[in-house]
């Protein structure tokens, strides 16, 4: 089936903190708004944004989505443009399925995704259970953007309207690791309900921030070039917590991981392939 995305089973709804949202159906086509922009070009999309609409056509009911890989082809342009879904196919445990996001004729970003089978099991007490740092933390406000951001990065975008940070104060992490509270302010398109493999992938695409302690975002660009997201069962509630960190090369390469967590507890995991470049000539 081609740009077709229907309500799927661990949707948390489309009930955000106003009627804006990151793409709006235009018959067949998926329109992209200017909520949907990333930070390093004003026409081209943020990584979230794509990784989130991408999640959005996944249709595996009676499966668990464990492992999506999201690659960006090309500069994902803010253009009007289709998703095509293939039919998930495999065996009686885990199926696969493609997503693909088309401008025109041309495939510009591919989500492909395992599932498996759901279950209802007994596991013995305590296989579940794993350091969280954010088990009794509170919850800070999430209602609200970061303050400030349309300002740093010129436009409107995905950072300044359709998310909210928060960092995360624990002892817990070290001193080579950011935690932030990370939650999904509008709906990834108008009108629809947002699935909650969405909102992880929104979260694990910031894993990067972790390179922003290494290399400033005035003089250095370090966009991703994927992300591939582990989840070990579906995500619970509107917010994802993410522990991340940053490798950086001289050879124009990175990399960020993340460890993801909600009000369930330890979820999955992620990890970013990164094209580092100076934005200006000059010292770091």
């Amino acid at each position: 089936m081609s740009g077709a995305v229907t309500e799927k089973s661990g949707s948390t709804g489309a009930d955000a903190p106003c009627d804006d949202a990151l793409f709006e159906r235009d018959g067949s086509r998926i329109v992209p708004t200017g909520l949907a922009r990333g930070p390093w070009r004003p026409d081209t999309l943020h990584g979230a944004a794509v990784a989130a609409v991408l999640a959005c056509g996944i249709d595996v009911p009676g499966w668990t989505p464990v492992r999506v890989t999201f690659d960006l082809l090309a500069p994902i342009r803010s253009v009007p443009m289709t998703l095509s879904v293939t039919e998930a196919e495999g065996g009686k445990r885990v199926v696969r399925q493609t997503v693909t996001l088309l401008e025109g004729d041309t495939p510009v970003a591919r989500a492909q995704c395992l599932a498996v089978r759901k279950a209802e099991l007994e596991l013995p007490e305590g296989a579940t259970a794993h350091p969280d740092p954010f088990a009794g933390v509170p919850v800070p406000d999430l209602t609200r953007p970061k303050p400030n951001v349309s300002e740093a990065v010129g436009w409107e975008s995905f950072d300044g309207g359709a998310v909210s940070l928060r960092s995360l104060k624990s002892p817990d992490l070290d001193g080579n690791s950011l935690g932030m509270w990370v939650s999904l302010l509008v709906p990834v398109i108008a009108g629809e309900p947002t699935p909650s493999l969405a909102r992880a992938a929104v979260a694990a695409d910031y894993a990067s921030a972790a390179t922003n302690t290494r290399l400033s975002f005035e003089r250095w660009s370090f966009m991703n070039a994927e992300l591939s997201l582990h989840v070990s069962r579906e995500p619970a509630g509107s917010w994802v917590g993410l522990v991340s960190a940053g490798v950086v090369q001289p050879g124009g390469c990175g990399l960020s991981v993340g460890t993801l967590y909600d009000s369930g507890g330890r979820l999955g995991q992620s990890a970013q392939a990164l094209v580092v470049e100076a934005r200006s000539r000059g010292p770091a």
